[in-house]
């Protein structure tokens, strides 16, 4: 699957959040790092999923609102409960957007299979 075709695939209401790892899984390379979303702060190896769908926001040049879809059913979680306190990356995103991330060390790269 190529980028333009899971840009919209983020636009289905159902998609999951196991697609987009799946995606990324497929289509980059991993390395653990710590980041910074906001005032949240996430230890190398902490809260992965998160990083993997963050670097690939940046990486790829995806709209905020994008990434905040590619948390698929977290993200519908927090917007169905604005007042709790979980999800505290996809809420951070939410607030400051994909300007207030920033990794260590950048966590993807492209693979060469496509």
């Amino acid at each position: 699957m190529k980028v333009t075709d899971f840009r919209q695939q983020l636009q289905n209401p159902n998609h999951q959040f196991a697609d987009t790892l799946a995606f990324i899984e497929q289509n980059y390379t991993f390395q653990p790092t710590a980041f910074k979303n906001g005032d949240v702060e996430n230890a190398k190896g902490q809260n992965e999923g998160s990083c993997k769908v963050l670097a690939l926001a940046i990486l790829e040049g995806l709209t905020d609102q994008e990434a905040l879809l590619a948390f698929a059913e977290h993200y519908r979680s927090v917007v169905a409960t604005p007042d709790n306190n979980d999800h505290q990356n996809i809420r951070s995103l939410q607030k400051n957007g994909l300007k207030a991330v920033t990794f260590e060390q950048f966590p993807l790269q492209k693979l060469n299979n496509k």
